[in-house]
């Protein structure tokens, strides 16, 4: 990210009123990390702003169906296609990284279809270099900063992180590791109701990643909708503290 893009995004995120989201995807990858995560922190920004920031986890823009449909072709497994009984071409989902299609595959499963939207690693890595180099520059220049925070961290973390994310590889592995955790304790840690949807390795790669449709309403839809009962959020918190705290594992 240029020094003036950064102070244009600065901007942006701190003035008074709604950010232009579609400014700040088009600024890059980055831009839209640093965004998710200063969505999280109402210490610094209004909570009005925050809620609108928070558009870019879930909302994110989508690409043209004959774009999504090109990098099937180019990055999808040899005879992808050919497994399906039926493919939509239009996502139904989108994120900062990716878009999410249904599909049915000829043996009747239905199943999504995960597409990472772009070669963003390039483009990615060359905007933490530029970020980097400019934070350097501004703890050497003012070393105060130090006592503050650890701005060169926090964007190597984002940058792993994110990196991450790049590779839906690593999402079959996390599923995997959170399933065999959980299969390790359930005598400690019975926990019925967490179930992981079946995924279909063939089907995917690094680019692509093909996995059981579970027709469910989301955490944040039923949260919006006041639907969750008492008993729903002890099951969560149930799941959630035996990975924290009794597994030590938060993420795959």
């Amino acid at each position: 990210m240029r020094l003036l893009t950064f102070a244009r995004f600065i901007r942006m995120i701190t003035k008074k009123g709604p950010a232009d989201i579609d400014k700040i995807q088009n600024m890059g990858l980055l831009a839209v990390k640093l965004t998710q995560i200063f969505a999280l922190r109402p210490d610094l920004l209004s909570e009005e702003k925050c809620h609108q920031l928070q558009s870019l986890y879930q909302r994110a823009n989508s690409i043209p169906k004959e774009d999504s449909m090109k990098l099937i072709h180019d990055r999808a497994p040899s005879g992808f296609l050919d497994a399906f009984e039926s493919f939509e071409e239009e996502p139904f989902a989108a994120a900062s990284i990716g878009q999410v299609h249904r599909g049915t595959l000829k043996d009747g499963s239905e199943v999504v279809v995960k597409i990472i939207k772009a070669d963003f690693e390039k483009s990615f890595r060359k905007d933490v270099a530029r970020m980097r180099r400019w934070l350097r520059i501004g703890l050497f220049l003012n070393p105060r900063l130090r006592k503050v925070g650890n701005p060169v961290g926090l964007l190597q973390h984002v940058e792993d992180y994110t990196l991450r994310e790049l590779d839906l590889r690593n999402e079959i592995q996390g599923a995997e590791l959170l399933r065999t955790k959980a299969k390790e304790v359930e005598n400690q840690f019975p926990m019925p109701l967490l179930k992981f949807p079946k995924v279909w390795p063939e089907l995917s790669n690094r680019h692509i990643l093909v996995m059981e449709h579970i027709k469910a309403p989301t955490l944040e839809s039923r949260l919006s909708d006041k639907d969750l009962s008492w008993e729903d959020l002890l099951q969560l918190f149930r799941i959630h503290g035996a990975y924290m705290f009794g597994i030590g594992t938060f993420h795959g």
